[in-house]
């Protein structure tokens, strides 16, 4: 059989998900190496990306302290591996241009069909597929919103745009639901009709980065009193960072779903649920009880599809049931899944995440997500 060399690229410290990951590999006997950003590099004379290694270095037997040794890099083509992983992009999408320019095109992961270079190489499978196209745009939450909408799968309503301009919505959605205390023109109550086209908002609303960070730019605001404040205290944010921002519905709920997906399998399901009042996100990562649970198959399915549509082939993709009063929980030890819709239309994929974390969805299910993340890769180098 075949042996497979994988890189799996990363910005940053080495994560202990990270650290899994290879030590996965390890006991399974794949090459499997952790490639930082920082790593790439490449030198106009050559004309080609490269990956180099540590620096080399010496000691010297006269002064007894380490020096670099002459040519001390040890260069690596991206060409040379079977797979590469972009477990995270980040702000490292200059880095991940570079590469794939350097191997363009790459290898489709969806056909397995070899593709070979200008040296008879074959190419690497690039994972996640968004990769390809090196668009950052792709990897942002608002773009996953269109385009689910546009495939038609259900997601929650989402308006997007400043911070200032999604304030104004809710200010005149407010207007429209409530009496307001000042008073309108007939001409005033027109215009605020004319341009806002929909008036169904209300209270309470979420916030949402398009950047994601793992929950921690997710916000809820009761009421417009709340919202200002919440705009002014992100403004900043926003003009100084470039971050963006989205304005959803806010959908009551009994906890949510993460399917992960490994290409068209799923892997498992965990339910994320609030252990407080005071706090409405169910993520593991700020506190949220875990549990295995179970979907409907045609819920599982609309999880690959989502997957498939944001261009990702290791996805945690966030699903909610639209109704929670009407659908039950399902823990999987009641087996309550049988009790639950199996009309994709019944519930919303709240968003679909790249290069997951998986501690809580390994706690919660026993899983081990870092060896068959390992097994799927390797299969895509070893599909005939």
């Amino acid at each position: 059989m075949k042996k497979v060399k994988i890189a799996v690229f990363f910005g940053g410290k080495i994560s202990k998900h990270l650290v899994l990951v290879r030590n996965a590999a390890r006991k399974m006997g794949v090459q499997l190496d952790l490639v930082s950003y920082n790593k790439v590099c490449f030198e106009t004379g050559e004309n080609k990306v490269k990956i180099r290694s540590n620096i080399k270095t010496h000691t010297s037997c006269e002064s007894g302290t380490p020096s670099l040794e002459k040519g001390g890099f040890e260069m690596k083509d991206a060409s040379d591996y079977d797979v590469l992983f972009f477990r995270t992009t980040g702000k490292h999408w200059e880095e991940v241009d570079l590469i794939i320019s350097g191997i363009n095109p790459p290898a489709p992961v969806d056909t397995g069909a070899p593709s070979l270079d200008k040296e008879g190489r074959t190419r690497p499978i690039v994972v996640d597929p968004l990769v390809r196209f090196g668009k950052p745009s792709m990897a942002c939450k608002a773009w996953q919103m269109l385009a689910l909408k546009k495939a038609g799968i259900e997601v929650p309503k989402t308006i997007y745009g400043s911070l200032w301009y999604l304030y104004k919505v809710m200010d005149m959605a407010h207007q429209q639901n409530f009496s307001c205390s000042r008073p309108r023109t007939n001409a005033t109550r027109m215009t605020a009709r004319e341009n806002f086209t929909d008036s169904s908002f209300k209270f309470p609303v979420i916030i949402k980065g398009s950047g994601g960070d793992r929950g921690t730019r997710v916000f809820r605001a009761n009421n417009l009193a709340e919202l200002e404040k919440l705009v002014r205290d992100l403004r900043k944010s926003e003009t100084e960072e470039g971050k963006r921002y989205m304005l959803q519905e806010y959908i009551e709920n009994e906890g949510d779903y993460r399917v992960l997906v490994l290409g068209e399998k799923v892997l498992g399901v965990m339910k994320r649920t609030s252990q407080s009042k005071s706090e409405f996100r169910n993520n593991y990562s700020v506190g949220g009880k875990v549990e295995v649970a179970d979907l409907p198959e045609e819920v599982k399915k609309l999880a690959v599809k989502a997957a498939k549509v944001c261009g990702l082939s290791v996805a945690g993709v966030d699903v909610m049931a639209k109704n929670p009063s009407g659908l039950r929980p399902a823990p999987l030890d009641r087996g309550a899944a049988k009790e639950m819709s199996n009309n994709p239309n019944d519930y919303v994929i709240l968003e679909v995440n790249k290069g997951p974390q998986f501690s809580g969805f390994m706690k919660a299910t026993g899983i081990d997500v870092p060896m068959e993340i390992v097994k799927y890769l390797v299969s895509l180098a070893q599909s005939p």
